[in-house]
């Protein structure tokens, strides 16, 4: 009976951070290309569900793009919106995923092995949505168009996306302490 409870209760939470990632999509900080609060509830899940299950929450975020509901920034779905110009960002949501899982199963006795892993996530974020943008725009990679594309698609973001790290490190904390466990 105890794996029956788990499995709802893992559906449940897969089912919440999916909702969440949609919302997050919706919340944008006005600029030239608008930040949204995606990478916060990713980081968020990371912490509490896990790599496992983040790649559940991810898998149905990017399937209920696929069906056409509006659940990308701006209100997009669709599979334009998975071959449009910022594609490699969705895409680089599950990227960085298994990654995150091997820091946090081989390294899970070190302290700061977590932020670690943050980071290297938001760095496999952070590339394929570069190369993606770089290879949309110009229909080819160079040196050029790639740093082009880094100073379009990565640098506006790197301080908001520190600031919503930091906050999702205080958040996990917070909610793990209250849960006592991981779920």
């Amino acid at each position: 009976m105890k794996h029956k409870k788990d499995s709802v209760q893992s559906m449940i939470f897969i089912s919440l951070f999916a909702t969440l990632m949609c919302i997050g999509a919706w919340i944008h900080f006005p600029s030239a290309v608008p930040a949204t609060m995606q990478t916060f509830v990713v980081f968020t899940a990371l912490g509490i569900l896990g790599s496992k299950r983040t790649f559940a929450v991810l898998t149905v975020y990017i399937l209920l793009g696929i069906t056409g509901l509006p659940v990308f920034s701006g209100f997009t779905g669709g599979i334009g919106a998975l071959t449009g110009p910022t594609a490699g960002f969705i895409w680089g949501f599950v990227l960085g995923v298994p990654v995150f899982g091997a820091f946090e199963k081989h390294f899970s006795s070190k302290k700061h092995t977590l932020y670690i892993a943050y980071i290297l996530y938001i760095l496999l974020h952070y590339i394929p949505g570069a190369l993606w943008y770089c290879y949309f725009t110009l229909k080819d990679i160079t040196f050029g168009g790639l740093m082009s594309s880094v100073l379009v698609t990565v640098v506006p973001f790197i301080i908001p996306d520190a600031v919503k790290l930091l906050t999702a490190i205080l958040t996990v904390k917070r909610i793990n302490s209250l849960i006592k466990t991981k779920l």
